[in-house]
């Protein structure tokens, strides 16, 4: 075990933090050695480049500036001539004194204001546009150099670096390449992970490892749930009424009115949920759920008067127990505890305890209620041997490593994406992962041994399949008359070789329009229909074939590969490709059988 991380917050705070950027800051200055770039030429050449692109923008607000003025003499113009027109016309209706008025004034008016759209703006404005158009053409040559400048640095990024820099700093840590049928055996056969997520669901992100032999997956889904929509609908009416007037005039009155109604019909909505999957052998009978406190948010007298209220509760729910002899329910003695971290629906006290020792309670404690990293955001559920954790700021944590995030034409730009990027990827990864280092038990317990199949049916997990085909995009796989976002799910073929074939069904809605007649009581006294038109949503699907194949190259080496022409002529027979976590892959035909020798004669294997 490592003792650092029996505090986990504590341990970032004060070391693997720094570490962590420490390790980044040297793995960039690593590559800019290596590329042998001039940083310092560089910086000269993109503040060059900046410079040249903020005159532009200056003498672009001018340029903006004076066409607006010439629009507005323009229309002077206009108006001068329109009114010596004026002028005209009342000369010859004999106005004379108008008539010359108008005319002499929009004469003067008219032929001043060409005057200065002549023979100034119209200057102006070409000046402003020669010089705007000088800057930036020294701008895109400054940028065209820096790019020339940059293009050795560039090329050393990869998309397994935050994954090196992860490992080196928390060694304990280990992240999977991808989510491989062996960590999926294991998982699948000594924790019960689960077979397949139903249709409404469809893996778009994937990250798989272990702690100390402990596996994890984290999984980002996107989810289709049944909504609703309200839909309105309006009819106007119209009718008559007399009335007589106090002569004894009969009237008639005509009344208009516009009727509203609206339905309420089901429409499908999609949202992404992400959640870490944990699993470990302590406490294998425990089941429990904690909901998120917001006890960061709270200050020490909301905090006290929070667990106050919520220690009730507790006493009455243990005396409640007790006197019914339905549960052994009983609190824990730490009172902040119990309140924040919750966990009132937990099926057996022995177990929890036996996972919640003082240590554990302090740190999951001081977990909850610091804001250094998100405090308690977080849903954290025990199933058995399986543990879920799923957290609001795991929804926002950009989960592709893709290593084109970090060009630039400036070094100390890339820098600046490089960290920045690497940093939040560690914070979110760890935090998601810090409930469960907050148990020493879990750091303590080793799994046992497990005795792998010696086969498996398929070379890669439906996972891997799923956010492989989402990764290529989903409107290559959606039905023609698809009206919404596509669930993507798959299932096997046929494994040949080191390929899988894979069978994509793209679950999406079309729609039909409908109207709905809605009685509405008029002004009029009379009952109307009025027609709402909505829209059905009805289920359709679409099966396409794809090849999948782990080629074991970084995305870098991949791209390098691909440089290579008959490679790239065969990717664009085969069709729609895409390669991440060292898989390939394409959209084929369901006749293509040789993709897996035809794949591994251009990469030599």
């Amino acid at each position: 075990m490592n003792d650092e991380l029996l505090e986990p917050l504590k341990a970032y705070k004060s070391k693997l933090e720094k570490e962590f950027a420490d390790n980044a800051a040297a793995m960039f200055q690593e590559m800019v050695e290596r590329s042998k770039i001039d940083v310092a030429q560089n910086r000269a050449t993109a503040k060059a480049y900046r410079g040249e692109i903020a005159i532009a923008e200056k003498i672009a607000a001018k340029l903006s500036a004076h066409k607006s003025l010439r629009g507005f003499l323009i229309f002077l113009t206009v108006a001068g001539f329109l009114t010596a027109a004026v002028g005209i016309y009342l000369l010859v209706q004999a106005i004379y004194l108008a008539g010359g008025l108008c005319l002499g004034l929009g004469a003067g008016v008219g032929a001043a204001m060409l005057g200065v759209i002549f023979g100034v703006l119209n200057g102006k404005i070409k000046n402003f546009e020669q010089q705007r158009q000088k800057h930036l053409d020294r701008s895109k040559k400054l940028l065209e150099e820096c790019n020339r400048q940059m293009a050795a640095l560039n090329s050393l990024f990869d998309s397994n670096m935050t994954k090196k820099l992860i490992e080196k700093t928390v060694p304990l840590l280990k992240i999977d390449d991808n989510f491989s049928m062996r960590r999926y055996d294991y998982l699948s056969g000594k924790y019960g992970f689960p077979i397949d997520a139903p249709n409404n669901r469809s893996t778009i992100g994937i990250l798989t490892g272990e702690i100390l032999g402990n596996p994890f997956v984290v999984d980002r889904e996107l989810v289709s749930f049944m909504g609703s929509e309200t839909y309105w609908g309006h009819l106007v009416i119209t009718w008559t009424t007399t009335y007589t007037d106090s002569e004894g005039n009969v009237h008639t009155q005509t009344h208009t009115q516009t009727l509203t109604a609206s339905v309420t019909k089901p429409m499908p909505r999609f949202k992404q949920e992400t959640r870490l999957i944990y699993g470990n052998e302590a406490a294998p009978d425990l089941s429990f759920t904690h909901e998120p406190s917001h006890a960061e948010d709270m200050s020490e007298n909301q905090l006290e008067r929070h667990v106050k209220r919520g220690s009730k509760k507790i006493r009455k729910k243990q005396d409640k127990a007790l006197k019914k002899g339905t549960s052994n329910f009983t609190g824990m003695g730490n009172e902040e505890f119990d309140v924040l971290f919750g966990a009132l629906d937990r099926n057996n006290e022995v177990q929890f305890r036996l996972l919640f020792t003082p240590l554990a309670q302090q740190n999951m404690l001081a977990l909850m209620k610091d804001d250094y990293g998100f405090g308690d955001d977080f849903h954290f559920a025990k199933r058995g041997c399986l543990n879920y954790v799923s957290s609001e700021h795991s929804a926002q944590w950009d989960m592709d490593t893709d290593y084109t995030k970090f060009y630039s034409y400036d070094a100390d730009i890339s820098r600046s994406k490089f960290m920045e990027f690497n940093k939040q990827y560690f914070k979110s990864l760890f935090f998601d992962l810090a409930p469960l280092l907050s148990i020493p038990l879990y750091q303590q317990m080793k799994p046992h041994e497990y005795i792998y199949k010696d086969s498996y049916g398929r070379n890669y997990t439906a996972y891997e399949a799923e956010f492989m085909a989402n990764a290529m995009g989903r409107s290559a796989f959606a039905p023609a008359a698809a009206k919404t976002d596509s669930i993507l799910k798959s299932a096997i073929i046929s494994k040949d070789g080191q390929s899988d074939s894979l069978e994509i069904t793209a679950y999406s809605y079309r729609t039909e329009p409908r109207v709905d007649f809605v009685p509405v009581f008029g002004g009029d006294g009379m009952m109307h229909n009025v027609p709402v038109p909505w829209d059905e949503y009805i289920p359709i699907q679409k099966s396409s074939t794809v090849k999948l194949k782990e080629l074991g190259l970084t995305g870098r080496e991949f791209a390098g590969k691909l440089s290579s022409t008959p490679l790239k002529d065969a990717l664009d027979r085969y069709g729609k490709a895409t390669y991440a976590h060292g898989l390939l892959c394409c959209m084929v035909a369901a006749a293509d059988g040789n993709f897996d020798e035809e794949i591994n004669k251009f990469l030599n294997k």
